[in-house]
Parts: C-alpha cells; structure tokens; sequence
C-alpha cells in the first residue's frame, strides 16, 4: 500500500474512518484484501443497515457506490476488515498534553553563556533568572544548574486548552501566537514518544527545534514546545470500491475483467458462489483506486515511529530542512557598494573587495565541483533600510538559498526575519556587537560572538599559563579592555593572585624587574589594546628578558595586535608573545601569496590593507557556503573549515536558535623567530 505523509503529521489525533466498533460479519478474501460482507434482507434500506451494522450510510456508499441506486434482496454490500476492526467510537475528551514544568525548568551553564544570553534565549529578563537563582546575580559558571521560570510564567492559548475540562483542541493559526514551553527530553524519550507526551506532531517538534534531528534528540537537551498542535494524519492508500453490473449475453470472467481493469482471479473472489455467469444476474466488481484519508496512527504507523531512525520520521526531517532540491544555488549579496556615489568611501570599497573575493571562491568552486550551477545576484543596498525592505519584496527574493548582509544591526535583522520565514541562510560576515542570532534560526554569525571569544580565552588562558604569575600592565590615561575585567573575574574565581604596574609615561625596565621574583614564571597583559601601550613598554619587556635569566617571561595580548604585526613582529618574537583574534594570516604564506597576485590578475589592483582583509574574508566564507550547499541544503550538516585567513565551526547556540562561528585563533610569536597558530 502506498502511503505518503505529508507535512503536517500529526501522532495523536483519533480519528477514525468509521464511527463504528468491530462488525460482526463473515469475511471474504478478495485480491488478498479481506472483507466483511452483509446480504441485504428483504425491506432493507440503507438507513436500516447503517442502524443495523452501527455504520454511516457515507461509508456504506463509499465502498458500494451501487447501493445508491436502491438495494436488492440477496444484495451483497461489502467492508473493508481493516477499517473496520478494533475501531471505536471516538470520545469527546482528547488526551489531555502534559503540563510538565508549568513554572520553571532547569538549565546547565555550558561554556561561553552569560545571564543575558541566556535570558535572552529564552525570552525572559535576567531579574526573572536572579528571582530563582539569587547566587546568580554576583555571576554563573560552566556546570551550574539555574532554575529557569516558563516565558514570564504566563499560560499559552495551547496550554490553557489542556487545562479545560471540556478538551477542544486548538488551530494551527491560534499556536502560531502561542507562547512556548522548555522541556528537557528524558532518558529514553524518542520524538515521536516527547510528540504524544504533548499532545503535538513530531514535524512540528522539528520546526520549532531545528537543531534538533533523527541522529541527535538527546536526553539533557532543552527544546520548545507548543502544546496540543491539532491536526491529523492525511495519507494516500488504495481502496476498494464494489460495484454491481447486470450480466449480459456474451460476458466471461475474461472479457468483464478487461472491461473494468481488474484480474480475473478478483472478479471470482468477489463473487464465489457463482461459476458460470448468467445472463440477468448481478455480478459484483471490485475496481481498486487511491484514496487520500485523515486517519489515526495504526499500530504499524506506531511501531515505525518509535525509533527515532525510523525512516518516516527521517523523510519528516528532510522534508523540513533539505531545501529547494534542485542543481541550482542562488546567492545574493546584499551590501553598501554605495555605487551612486562619485567618490566612495573606503569602507563601500571594502565591500566591493568582499564581493571580489567571493566571485574568486565562486570560480574555484566551479572547477572542482560541476554538479550544480552557481548563480550571484549583488545588490546595493545604499545602506538604507528602505531600500532592503524594498528588495526583500521582490518575488525572486524568495528563490534565494542564501543572503549575504550588510553590518547595520537594524538590516541584518531585517533580512534575517525574512530569512527564517522563507527557510533561507542569512549570513552575517562583518557585524560583531549583535545577538540576534538567538532568536533567527537560519542566521550564521560568521564572527564570534564575545562571550564566546572569552570562553575560548579562558580556556587557553588555563591551559598555556598554567603555574605562572599573572602581571597586568595598565595605562590610566586609555580605556580598559572588557575582557580584562573579566579575566580578572575569572582569575579570582580560581584563586589565581594576580599583580598590576600603572604606567603614567612609559614603562620603565627597573619598575618591572622589581616586581619580578627569581625562579617564577611570568605573563604580562597590557589592559588596553592600543599602540601606545605597546610603544611605552615593549622596551623595557624586552631589555628584563634579555637580562633576567632567573624568570621566564611571556606576554599575552588582543585581537587588535593583528594590525601591528608589520610593525612590532620582531618585537614580538623577542618577549615571547600570544594574542587570539577572529582571523589570522601568515603574510608569508605561499597560499597568500597566490591568492593576492590571483586577485590582482583579475581586478588589476591589490587587496586594500585591513584587519581583517575584505577579499579574503569574501572568498573564505564564499567557499564555506558555497560547498555547504554543494554537500546538500541542510543548514545542520556543517563541516569545520580553515580558510586562508578565517576558520568556521558553526553551531546552534540552542536547538531553536541560529548559527555561531566558534573558531578562534591563537597566535604564538616564538623566541626562535617563528609564529605559530592554532584553532580552538
């Protein structure tokens, strides 16, 4: 039997094809198929048979059509068993869904989050999580467990509906507005076992959770829910149909067979106490068709929706999010070239350059991979949000796998909720102080959000700077880095002492030599990011490395030191010296090398300096993207990438959120003149 599930399955309607209890009636096999059938008794009508047999006179007529031209004595009218058996009345209560954690729920602090993240994750105010949890007002770690109250505690429409005594489930458009709940999936929970627990369909459980999927529901994992999502099974099947003909002079099994298209083997099952056809006498013919019915899960639908690999709920999955299957990839860049500017400004030429590399990585994908057809529609966007607005109106918007933004934060949210309305990839590749991502499922944040740069800081921070003594350099007269704050916070959490050098005018080698204890190792960490620092105290590091050989003496610096390599890169061999950025490039890479002159071969110009560059950042996500898509549209099979000058590992910051790059350079400037990265 064919059957095809479509979109909107639903595992807890019951919903039957009959309203009637198991018929008490002789069967018959026809063409495999077994039927109950009832012979019509003199003064028989249809009403007096559906009373009878506690079947609706629509369902008497739907498998005998013939019986609407008026019923005979001796007349058979036949049922499908599989209809018809174990079925039940329906009842006018549903199931009611589970309420569990009506008032709160537990989240585990995971590395990187912060209160605001993660009050802003699940829609409430950071006051809301310090209510439950007062400790956390003075700060949260890795590990701890937080009481996390439902949305504001307020009751959705889906959730008050399981709360009525009279059950009436409620519509699609009325969950739409519904608020969610959080529930954690329990040891042994499967999909389709957490779908009926709530009264809601297990595609849906997919929509609302896209990080969820057949390889990944795992017990621990906070996912949201709308409760008692109504709606049903529709499926295709084959049915029978019986109808009644009038035998005539000349007919055979053989001939009538070809006449109504069924086997000859099915006209006899269908009528077995007849061997030779009679001229005048009623033969019955069992014509097949295809049907699309609402039904309840049978028990065989159940049992394959049990296992969370269950090929049906895979088909679910790919029907949510494999996208737009086709050999075409359809890109659009949608950034500030300001074209309608006489004299634009670098920042408009940066874009242009991010866009010239992308067309570099187009071409390179073109040669390696000839499956598919690239198309790239740029559009300048004059760094207006009418103007955005505007384009995302355009009907050929829609056909768009991917939109490449541009960095106002008001415009990439713009295109990110047209995005997840339209299952299209929105990529964010320049904008660093936004979150949005939390709330726009189909957004990647190719930069690494700051909470998360400090994770992987810390972590290394820990790692390479086991045992040493930490030294702070700090300059009254400039600003104070954030993460300096918060290293120390974090220094102090572990009971790591740690020291602090003002500089009023410059740092002097005898100042730091006297705070420097023999045998002791030590790393130095300017608090600010500027040159100036560096310009007033990396002479005197230098001169107390050369000259105290009781200490070993290490410095550890910020991303903006990228942009002083050309300057201070000696310098920074000489002391020893890391710094962790977003993206890193060894200018005397052979790989870089190629890349510029390639670049300027094309264009006729050179990349402009910057930090990072504008054509390498162009083609490494062109690239990433590009064969993501080539692999398959499914946002969820991502794949980590080193680039020639940036590093991709996306992941969900929840299974309801968008995509965050969390790869972060490390960049070590030997004593013995050479640099060394790595990627955490």
């Amino acid at each position: 039997m064919k059957s095809k599930l479509l979109l909107t399955i639903a595992l807890i309607c019951y919903i039957s094809l009959g309203s009637n209890a198991q018929l008490s009636l002789p069967t018959r096999t026809i063409g495999g198929t077994q039927f109950y059938y009832h012979e019509v008794g003199k003064k028989e009508t249809l009403y007096s048979i559906s009373r009878k047999l506690n079947v609706a006179e629509d369902d008497i007529l739907k498998y005998n059509p013939s019986a609407a031209e008026g019923l005979k004595d001796g007349q058979y009218l036949f049922f499908p068993v599989n209809d018809f058996k174990n079925h039940k009345k329906k009842s006018a209560t549903a199931p009611k869904a589970d309420t569990e954690a009506s008032s709160s729920f537990s989240h585990i602090v995971k590395k990187g989050e912060t209160l605001y993240g993660i009050a802003k994750n699940y829609g409430i105010a950071t006051t809301d999580i310090i209510a439950l949890n007062p400790n956390a007002n003075s700060g949260i770690k890795e590990g701890q467990t937080l009481k996390i109250p439902q949305v504001a505690t307020a009751k959705s429409t889906a959730t008050e509906a399981t709360e009525k005594a009279d059950y009436t489930p409620v519509s699609p458009a009325a969950q739409d507005t519904a608020t969610y709940i959080y529930i954690t999936i329990r040891p042994g929970d499967t999909m389709f076992s957490t779908a009926k627990r709530y009264n809601t369909s297990i595609d849906k459980l997919m929509e609302l959770n896209p990080g969820i999927s057949p390889q990944n529901f795992k017990s621990g994992e906070i996912i949201r829910i709308r409760p008692n999502y109504y709606t049903a099974i529709e499926t295709e099947r084959e049915t029978t149909e019986f109808h009644t003909y009038e035998i005539q002079r000349g007919d055979t099994y053989f001939s009538l067979a070809r006449r109504f298209n069924v086997s000859v083997d099915d006209l006899k099952s269908a009528n077995p106490g007849m061997k030779k056809l009679k001229r005048g006498k009623t033969l019955y013919i069992p014509v097949k068709k295809t049907e699309t019915v609402m039904v309840e899960p049978s028990n065989m639908l159940e049992d394959k929706l049990t296992h969370n690999e269950s090929p049906i709920i895979q088909e679910m999955y790919d029907s949510i999010h494999v996208f737009k299957d086709d050999n075409n990839i359809n890109v659009a860049l949608m950034l500030p070239f300001m074209l309608n500017n006489n004299r634009p400004s670098k920042q408009s030429k940066l874009f242009t350059e991010f866009y010239k590399g992308f067309l570099m990585a187009v071409d390179t994908i073109r040669q390696t991979n000839t499956g598919k057809s690239i198309n790239v529609y740029a559009f300048d966007t004059q760094n207006s949000t009418a103007r955005i607005d505007s384009l995302l109106k355009s009907p050929a918007m829609a056909g768009m796998d991917m939109i490449f933004t541009p960095d106002d934060s008001n415009q990439i949210e713009l295109i990110a909720q047209y995005g997840t309305r339209n299952k299209i990839a929105v990529i964010n590749s320049f904008s660093l102080k936004n979150d949005i991502y939390n709330d726009y499922s189909t957004l990647f944040q190719v930069n690494t959000p700051q909470n998360h740069l400090q994770a992987k800081l810390f972590d290394f921070f820990d790692e390479t700077f086991r045992g040493y003594d930490v030294l702070f350099l700090n300059m009254p007269a400039e600003d104070e880095k954030d993460m300096i704050g918060e290293l120390k916070a974090h220094l102090s959490a572990k009971n790591v002492e740690y020291t602090t050098i003002d500089i009023n005018s410059s740092l002097q080698a005898d100042t730091l030599s006297q705070a420097l204890k023999p045998g002791r190792r030590y790393v130095i960490i300017p608090t600010s990011s500027g040159r100036n620092i560096l310009l007033k105290s990396l002479d005197a590091i230098k001169s107390v490395k050369l000259d105290r050989y009781d200490v070993n003496l290490s410095m550890l610096g910020h991303p903006e030191w990228t942009t002083y390599i050309p300057e201070f890169g000696a310098d920074f061999n000489q002391v020893d010296t890391y710094f962790y950025s977003r993206f890193f490039t060894k200018h005397d890479e052979q790989a870089i090398h190629n890349f510029d002159e390639k670049y300027h071969r094309w264009y006729g110009e050179y990349m402009i300096y910057a930090a990072p560059k504008f054509g390498l950042l162009g083609y490494d996500t062109g690239y990433y993207f590009l064969s993501l898509f080539m692999k398959g549209k499914d946002y969820n099979n991502n794949f980590n990438y080193k680039g020639l000058q940036n590093a991709f590992n996306f992941d969900r910051v929840s299974n309801w959120s968008g995509f965050i790059n969390q790869s972060v350079y490390f960049i070590h400037f030997t004593v013995f003149n050479t640099i060394e990265t790595s990627i955490k």
